[in-house]
């Protein structure tokens, strides 16, 4: 195989495009796991801060994330298999990566760098991007809901080979959105 200089510039171009730091975790300090997700942040006060958003509900006596370790695996897991139930979606291979940012100026960032959906003319708070397979959440924005709105597009572009065009999406994750909490 005789190889050219241009097809070496050309695939090193290719790398250095797809090796951006925004598509794992390279750039954060820590990850923690939880059944389906990788939950990447850069400090164990970010990871709090998202735990104790997610939680459903308001209560004074609820448990405190950083003495709890398992409160974000048990809070992420919930939340996807209720989104899996509502959907009636159970793909097997379901596995994703959340990345927590402090600030919704960097979610916009991120939302401007990955050329994320035409849907929104400004960045959301939070979105999943299906290329990266990964969420992106702002923590200052994230509740549970949010948080499940994005994990059923992540439910659905796992469950369907061809996913579904993004405003068929949209409307799947809003019949989760008004679903949710019921019992």
């Amino acid at each position: 195989m005789k190889l050219y200089p241009n097809s070496l510039y050309l695939g090193l171009f290719f790398v250095l495009i797809y090796h951006h730091p925004v598509f794992g975790c390279e750039e954060w300090q820590k990850t923690y796991e939880t059944g389906y997700a990788t939950i990447c942040y850069p400090d164990d006060k970010e990871l709090y801060s998202f735990t104790g958003a997610i939680k459903r509900g308001f209560s004074i006596f609820s448990d405190n994330p950083g003495k709890n370790q398992s409160l974000t695996k048990e809070r992420v897991d919930m939340i996807v298999d209720r989104v899996s139930r509502i959907l009636d979606m159970f793909p097997p291979d379901l596995h994703f990566s959340i990345y927590l940012y402090p600030a919704h100026r960097e979610i916009e960032r991120v939302y401007l760098r990955l050329g994320a959906s035409h849907i929104f003319e400004k960045a959301p708070i939070a979105f999943y991007s299906h290329k990266a397979g990964a969420i992106y959440v702002s923590i200052e924005n994230i509740t549970g809901g949010v948080l499940a709105h994005e994990i059923a597009h992540t439910v659905i572009n796992f469950h369907f080979r061809t996913p579904p065009p993004e405003r068929m999406q949209e409307i799947l994750a809003q019949y989760v959105d008004k679903h949710l909490w019921e019992e």
